[in-house]
């Protein structure tokens, strides 16, 4: 509101300055003529005074005239006596003086000299000329008429002379009055053109003076206009605006406040423009390869199924995962991970091909979308072995990071798609699915979905919903299957854990330990198999025919590795109070070698709580002597695949001697598992096996019935 004042002011002020000059010089001018009009109006009425003096001249004359042609006719007559003419000629007398005085005062001014110097002194002589023969008309008239009537006739001709020249005289005055009015028309039209010239001059001074400020303010409103345009067309990060800058730099006054305001409002979009692509890229692009994220990649898809529907074509996405890639960042740190990635983007990007889609879907996992690219399935299949072919290539050289060459390896699961799709998330899904079955068959290749393996997939997903409700909804349960020794006496249990399903029923361990380890649902399951074995040791040490029994508990790799696992077992321990003698751990060759200094560690702290432990499925893997001498292990348990054929399997049978002899060797307990016949137990037993487990002597069963078999 105030700019707008202040513009409005800026024009206004010198219009107004130029109409105040225009109307003083209009004054000026017409006041001049306003005085000459007077002038020249009081000089006219001077003229016409004269005109009628002059014109009362030839009137008192001819007065006169008639008065001396009466007193001849009276005389001549006899009317009139001699005192009665002469009482005439008293009176006519009187008047002529009185009309010479007027006659003379007429000539000797100086309005009659002016107009003709000759005709006032020809008036005055005329007069007097005529005055004279009138008087010596009125001497004789009463003595000699005949002498009168001739003076009479003389007066009479001196009285035309008199009259030619006072007639001169208005003849004069009239046309020095026509001068004179043509005189005022002239100045009064010199003054108009006055005027009209000085109108014209200020028009024009007004004008080049609205046009000149016209142009700057106009410039400077063309320059405000074209960038509230710009501002409001451009689609740009950065916004450029030349002229209002200068306009802010340079000026000052509204003008220089409207530009700053202006720039305000610019850097406002600006920074709006620059969140609105920051939040754009952090919802549609990975940070890291500033490549399209899983979210614009289901997008790109959907506009690709489009394409589709419109040339019934089919598209294609490929999802590729690096092989080994946790040994990279094990190894080289994630700093030196994450430049891997940068840079295996950058070669996917060289060969994916134009009109493509190459995502990051998250960690070390791709996708790249191709279609539309065949009408038929075939020639849809070809393209997309052809782009997998060009990307494995890409992982024939070594990445330059830091100086270190690092090779890398990849594995690729491909699926097509086209109309009609009923859920547009399957082709993605199926492409990973069949990436899972690449790295399992052999990393550095491509496979295509399958949709066998991707039923068992969702069936796997399944399962793995429904676990986590069983943990919730206490469906987990433990069996236990006892172990003897060389006698039959019953010296402890397995604690083997079921799935008790509503539906599905009974489920076995091999069913859902493998899925439960992959998930993480080990670490929960593992837990709660802790406390119930735990909480069931200290229900048996209160009865004399169980206070001796053990409990052998199966500890997943998984579970064994987390850092707080001796102080997991502490607190189970110290929870439920039960004996720690009577616990025994049972871990895998693979869970013990994998970092065998941080295991040792582990076991060494719980063999202070009293915890013993049990190698489990011993002799399937390369367990070496060196390690084993420096585990505090107490029991060597042999795998049930070399007790099956000890009878009838020679090889079997030498290794189950080895197995035996190194345990006596290094001060272990042995107990052999899945012994099913007595020839078995007899055999174990005569190569010194004193402990026994297996269904010769009892399958795995639940607490109640193990309470019977206890009773």
């Amino acid at each position: 509101m105030k700019a707008g004042r202040s513009v409005l002011l800026l024009l206004l002020l010198p219009l107004g300055i130029v109409v105040l000059v225009a109307l003083m010089v209009n004054y000026g001018a017409l006041s001049s003529v306003r005085e000459q009009f007077d002038m020249s109006s009081a000089a006219q009425d001077e003229d016409l005074v004269v005109i009628e003096e002059a014109a009362s001249f030839s009137r008192d004359m001819g007065l006169i005239q008639r008065q001396m042609a009466v007193a001849l006719d009276g005389a001549k007559s006899g009317q009139l006596d001699e005192l009665q003419l002469y009482r005439m000629h008293t009176r006519i007398v009187e008047e002529l003086a009185a009309l010479g005085e007027r006659v003379r005062r007429l000539a000797e001014s100086e309005l009659v000299i002016d107009a003709n110097h000759n005709s006032a002194r020809q008036l005055i002589h005329s007069f007097g000329e005529y005055r004279r023969f009138i008087v010596m008309t009125t001497d004789v008239i009463a003595v000699d008429p005949r002498v009168a009537a001739d003076f009479l006739d003389q007066a009479q001709i001196e009285h035309r002379e008199f009259s030619i020249f006072s007639s001169r005289i208005v003849s004069l005055l009239a046309e020095r009055a026509r001068d004179r009015n043509a005189a005022q028309v002239a100045r009064f039209d010199d003054a108009f053109r006055g005027v009209l010239l000085t109108g014209l001059i200020i028009l024009i001074g007004l004008f080049v003076t609205a046009s000149l400020l016209g142009r700057r303010a106009g410039s400077h409103m063309v320059d405000i206009a074209d960038a509230l345009s710009t501002l409001a067309r451009s689609a740009e990060a950065k916004i450029p605006l030349p002229r209002i800058e200068a306009m802010y730099e340079g000026g000052r006054g509204e003008f220089a406040r409207i530009a700053g305001t202006l720039l305000n409002f610019r850097n406002a979009i600006e920074r709006q423009r620059s969140a609105e692509e920051q939040a754009f890229q952090l919802a549609f692009y990975d940070p890291l390869t500033r490549l399209p994220n899983r979210r614009l990649l289901s997008e790109r898809m959907r506009s690709v199924l489009r394409a589709c529907e419109q040339h019934l074509g089919h598209a294609g996405v490929i999802v590729l995962d690096l092989d080994d890639f946790k040994r990279v960042n094990d190894a080289y740190g994630h700093g030196v991970g994450d430049r891997l990635l940068v840079e295996v983007a950058a070669r996917l990007e060289s060969v994916v091909g134009e009109g493509n889609t190459l995502a990051h879907l998250g960690g070390d996992e791709f996708a790249i979308l191709l279609g539309p690219i065949g009408a038929d399935a075939g020639s849809a299949v070809g393209e997309v072995e052809a782009c997998a072919e060009r990307v494995l290539a890409a992982f024939a050289g070594a990445f330059q990071i830091d100086g270190e060459s690092l090779y890398a390896t990849a594995s690729l699961g491909a699926s097509l798609f086209g109309t009609p799709l009923a859920n547009l998330d399957d082709p993605l899904r199926h492409a990973e699915n069949a990436m899972y079955q690449a790295k399992s068959e052999g990393r550095g290749n491509l496979r295509f979905f399958d949709p066998v393996i991707q039923a068992r997939l969702e069936e796997r997903i399944a399962l793995e919903s429904e676990l986590r409700l069983a943990i919730e909804r206490d469906q987990l349960e433990l069996f236990y299957q006892v172990q003897v020794d060389e006698n039959d006496n019953l010296r402890g249990v397995e604690a083997l854990l079921r799935w008790r399903h509503p539906v599905r029923g009974l489920v076995p361990p091999a069913a859902f330990i493998g899925l439960a380890e992959e998930s993480g649902l080990i670490l929960p399951i593992g837990h709660w198999v802790l406390e119930t074995a735990c909480a069931q040791l200290l229900a048996w040490a209160g009865d004399a025919r169980t206070a001796q029994l053990s409990i052998a508990v199966n500890v997943s790799a998984r579970q064994f590795r987390q850092d707080d696992f001796v102080q997991q077992v502490g607190g189970v321990l110290e929870r439920t109070g039960a004996p720690p003698r009577r616990l025994k751990l049972e871990l895998t060759e693979s869970t013990v070698l994998e970092d065998i200094e941080s295991t040792i560690v582990k076991m060494k702290a719980l063999r202070a709580f009293g915890v013993r432990f049990s190698m489990d499925d011993f002799g399937t893997g390369y367990s070496s002597l060196q390690y084993l001498k420096r585990l505090p292990l107490d029991q060597l348990k042999i795998d049930q695949a070399f007790v099956r054929d000890i009878i009838d399997d020679a090889d079997d049978a030498v290794i189950v001697q080895a197995i035996i002899a190194m345990s006596h060797a290094l001060g272990l307990e042995v107990i052999a598992e899945g012994v099913e016949t007595r020839e078995q137990q007899q055999l174990l037993g005569q190569q010194g096996c004193r402990f026994f487990q297996g269904y010769l002597f009892g399958k795995p069963v639940p607490l109640d019935e193990l309470a019977q078999r206890l009773r």
